[in-house]
């Protein structure tokens, strides 16, 4: 970590300097080459970071399933932004070098042309420029969203690693960030700050993991989700009655799943049991008062604790109205043939994505996974759909879509590269239903690559 922190030191350091002396852009160039070899070690590190929570979700899966759903998004996030910074420095360098020539004469990356007309027209930015802070910023809102509540020192370190404000210049004039770090540099110090933003992609994955395995990232979720809680001693009021009550300071936790739910004397469905919440939706009885109460169990440290509720809801009878005068007599007559509303939803669907019929996480062989077929099926009903696309990430650095159940000539290229232990990631995946229409949202395949 330290080491990293003085490379980003020296970086700033030169980037002041702004000399294009062929010893300093040599220096950037290993320095560049040093940043790259950090990013491979720090990737090693992630997935044995990942390995362990892992281990955690095997031990207690229901504490452990939000947090594990949490790091996937992130990971998918971190994964499409550093391959799209990847994709960058490759196309600096492919206008620098001809195929297969040596990338380390660095004395080819002394001239910022291609990077300015690439992100600049005069002093402002092209379309690839604004497409680049876009990414950046949509890279930020959605670690963000997929962070959600209890990882404020996360979010802090992400903003401050990619901070893209405009600067104030020594003569109070606002120089856009953009600006400031890759217009009129040598080649090499564009790819140099892309790597540097690889870097810090690669440690912000490890500081969440960190915090994910330390159970760090518990405290902080305990102390932020509090909410206030209104308990009024009647549901209606006349007008001028006074109103009493109190409002309740309580707390959420999205990290624990409720288990052996009872409403009303019923047990609720386990798919309508999330992170932190009970999912309800009955019909309604007759007309008056009804108790809402029950008990739910939830595991703390591993042994059940049972916790009670118990409220009350009114039922009024519903009238339709015909024509539009209220005064029609008509319009006071209740409504008849009312269609029944099931007391759970069990249109929800549960996809999981498979290959050769298995799902959730699998050790294949590079074979084995270069000719499998992709599918997915129905949790409840065993169902199995026909996949017509897919996306594939292969460990965390190059993703591709494919077309079709089975990978393609590219991506068994990718698969061939791959060494034992790296991961695969199948996700994105679009099925067909029997009725012809499209279905997402499929839960996704993880591999382990065993030789």
């Amino acid at each position: 970590m330290k080491k990293i922190i003085l490379l980003s030191s020296l970086l700033f350091l030169i980037l002041v300097s702004s000399c294009k002396d062929k010893k300093v852009i040599s220096a950037f160039g290993f320095m560049n080459e040093k940043l790259e070899e950090s990013n491979q070690v720090l990737n090693v590190r992630n997935e044995i970071y990942q390995q362990l929570l892992e281990f955690k979700i095997e031990e207690d899966p229901k504490k452990y399933k939000p947090i594990k759903i949490r790091a996937e998004k992130v990971d998918r996030i971190s994964s499409d932004f550093y391959n799209y910074l990847e994709d960058l420095k490759d196309e600096i360098y492919a206008a620098h070098f001809e195929q297969g020539e040596d990338r380390t004469d660095y004395s080819k990356l002394s001239d910022s042309k291609f990077v300015d007309d690439l992100f600049f027209i005069g002093e402002e930015k092209t379309a690839r420029g604004q497409e680049f802070i876009d990414k950046i910023t949509n890279y930020k809102t959605d670690i963000a969203s997929a962070l959600g509540r209890g990882f404020a020192s996360i979010s802090s370190l992400v903003n401050a690693r990619f901070r893209i404000e405009d600067i104030t210049g020594s003569n109070d004039k606002k120089i856009p960030w953009l600006n400031l770090k890759f217009k009129g540099f040598p080649a090499i110090t564009s790819i140099t700050n892309l790597s540097q933003m690889q870097t810090d992609l690669q440690l912000i994955q490890s500081e969440l993991l960190s915090s994910m395995i330390s159970g760090e990232f518990e405290r902080e979720l305990a102390l932020r989700n509090f909410i206030g809680i209104v308990q009024l001693n009647k549901n209606a009021y006349l007008e001028g009655e006074k109103v009493k009550g109190k409002i309740l300071l309580g707390r959420f936790d999205t990290s624990v799943t409720p288990e052996n739910v009872i409403v009303n004397g019923v047990k609720v469905k386990d798919q309508f049991l999330s992170e932190g919440q009970i999912d309800l939706n009955f019909r309604a009885p007759g007309v008056g008062e009804h108790p809402l109460a029950g008990v739910f169990t939830i595991m703390e440290e591993g042994e059940p604790v049972q916790i009670r509720f118990n409220s009350t809801y009114s039922v009024i009878r519903k009238y339709r109205y015909e024509g539009s005068d209220p005064n029609n007599p008509v319009a006071n007559a209740p409504v008849s043939n009312i269609p029944e509303t099931p007391a759970f939803d069990e249109t929800k669907v549960r996809l999981a994505g498979t290959i050769r019929g298995e799902f959730g996480y699998l050790i294949l062989s590079k074979r084995t996974l270069s000719v499998a077929t992709i599918g997915a099926l129905h949790f409840d009903s065993n169902t199995k759909y026909k996949c017509v696309s897919f996306s594939i990430n292969f460990n965390g650095k190059k993703k591709i879509k494919v077309r079709g159940n089975k990978l393609d000539a590219r991506a068994k290229k990718y698969v061939s590269q791959l060494r034992k232990g790296q991961r695969v990631k199948i996700f994105d995946i679009t099925v067909v239903s029997s009725s012809g229409g499209r279905l997402r949202n499929i839960e996704p395949i993880n591999i382990k690559i065993k030789n």
